[in-house]
């Protein structure tokens, strides 16, 4: 009698949001683990919010060290579509999202308040996004062929849902919702229904891992655990080790939010966030490794 094979152990990747610096930091970091021979591209589930919804795309397409030079290439070397040199005004954003969310019930009910002023904000524009990722991701690609989730909420009830290949909604749609930053961009419309940013609820939504044996978190920076949207990083990765996961967390450090900038959403960060996430992913490497397998 000879004993059952052990089950492998199931393995996510969790890329959290961060505008344009956050594309370039997480495209960096995981440039540089790939070329030490860590495959993230085995992961059993990338999970992907905002900015990780699109290097989680790039990831999944096998497409890293390709889009990781041209993010860190000079600037002026990314098509004009896709770049925005100056960035949306973020000086009062914090603020807003305050007056937005102003007398909420609940963290659902805060993510609605927020997507319901994303509309008004938006006067019926299209946004911006929807030709910028369709680019990127042709809808002919179709999606990746190993499990990505991609996530969003409704702007007008605050539900959180995280898109799929079996959603019926093609991938650069999804993505484009999921960077859809209230106030910034206008909501992204999926089956007649306007979604906003995935990170409205967390940036990372590490939970949507739960289940998985080993999880990998890239975060663009610490969650404030006071935020009323939904279950931030802290918490989750409480919960996800309460459950048996192992999870090991990779947060933006110091030199590398000095990257960033003022405005994560400008393409003067671009190249030093992708320079200081590749360093990072050099700092990082052994140790992920090592939890990786």
């Amino acid at each position: 009698m000879t004993d059952a094979p052990t089950p492998s152990p199931r393995r996510a990747v969790v890329l959290g949001g961060g505008g344009i610096a956050g594309i370039a930091w997480h495209l960096g970091v995981l440039s540089e683990l790939l070329d030490q021979g860590i495959d993230l591209g085995a992961a059993d589930l990338v999970v992907g919010t905002s900015a990780g919804s699109v290097a989680g795309s790039i990831l999944r397409f096998g497409q890293v060290p390709l889009v990781y030079a041209m993010q860190a290439a000079a600037p002026g070397s990314v098509p004009a579509e896709d770049a925005a040199p100056g960035g949306p005004d973020m000086a009062t954003f914090s603020e807003r999202v305050q007056q937005a969310v102003a007398g909420f019930t609940d963290a659902q009910d805060a993510r609605a308040r927020l997507g319901r002023a994303a509309i008004d904000y938006s006067q019926g524009a299209e946004s911006p996004l929807l030709g910028q990722l369709a680019a990127q991701f042709p809808a002919a690609f179709g999606w990746p062929a190993a499990p990505l989730g991609v996530t969003v909420v409704d702007a007008t009830t605050g539900e959180f849902r995280v898109l799929d290949a079996s959603s019926g909604v093609e991938l650069p749609r999804a993505v484009a919702a999921s960077c859809s930053v209230p106030l910034v961009f206008p909501p992204v419309e999926i089956d007649g229904v306007p979604y906003v940013d995935g990170g409205v609820r967390s940036a990372t939504n590490a939970d949507v891992a739960s289940g998985y044996d080993s999880v990998l978190v890239l975060a663009c920076g610490p969650e404030d655990p006071a935020n009323p949207l939904g279950p931030q990083l802290d918490a989750a990765v409480a919960t996800l080790r309460g459950e048996g996961s192992e999870v090991h967390v990779i947060v933006a450090d110091d030199e590398s939010i000095a990257a960033f900038g003022a405005n994560s959403l400008s393409d003067e960060s671009r190249v030093p966030s992708a320079l200081a996430g590749r360093r990072q992913g050099g700092a990082v490497a052994a140790a992920v490794r090592e939890f990786w397998g």
